[in-house]
């Protein structure tokens, strides 16, 4: 296979044509492995509420629909943010020095804080009198660990502002 050395790679390590094209280091930096974080917890998420909440989506009411509305949204950007980040090390600098990732981090944030805040209240007003009724339900403990990994990943995108803005304003 024919072996190639880019600019923005150690001098020392060589990789393969495939491996080339992809800046696989960004994901070994504390930036990188916070995205696959926010990713997974994300997945994670969305998994739940849709395995376990959609047949009780009425009872749930609104809290519902935000929740799953923001885990979607924060994870495709995510997702598309990573993407990008994986294909090309210029899309890495020129996207983290500006204000989008800083924008983005709060935004998700404060969604994730208010959507999980939501749902903590629909759970514990209007489910917990179904789990008393039905005592051996994984409803209960699936929907609590959902909106528990929503708090999580609201300081993990606050942490990631945070460094976004750290980078934006040239601090190392």
């Amino acid at each position: 296979m024919y072996m190639v050395s880019r600019p923005y790679v150690r001098s020392s390590s060589r990789c393969c044509i495939f491996c080339s094209c992809l800046n696989i280091q960004y994901f070994t930096t504390a930036c990188g492995i916070l995205k696959i974080i926010q990713l997974v917890l994300g997945s994670i998420c969305q998994s739940i509420m849709l395995f376990y909440g959609t047949k009780y989506m009425p009872t749930f009411g609104t809290s519902y629909e935000s929740f799953l509305t923001t885990v979607a949204g924060c994870l495709m950007t995510t997702s598309v943010i990573s993407v990008s980040y994986l294909l090309s090390k210029n899309t890495e600098v020129l996207v983290r020095s500006t204000l989008f990732e800083i924008m983005f981090g709060i935004f998700a944030s404060i969604c994730y804080f208010s959507s999980s805040s939501l749902l903590t209240m629909a759970v514990y007003m209007l489910l917990f009198p179904i789990f008393m009724t039905v005592p051996f339900t994984s409803l209960f403990s699936s929907i609590i660990l959902a909106y528990t990994i929503g708090f999580i990943l609201s300081a993990l995108y606050a942490l990631d502002a945070y460094w976004a803005f750290k980078y934006y304003k040239g601090f190392p």
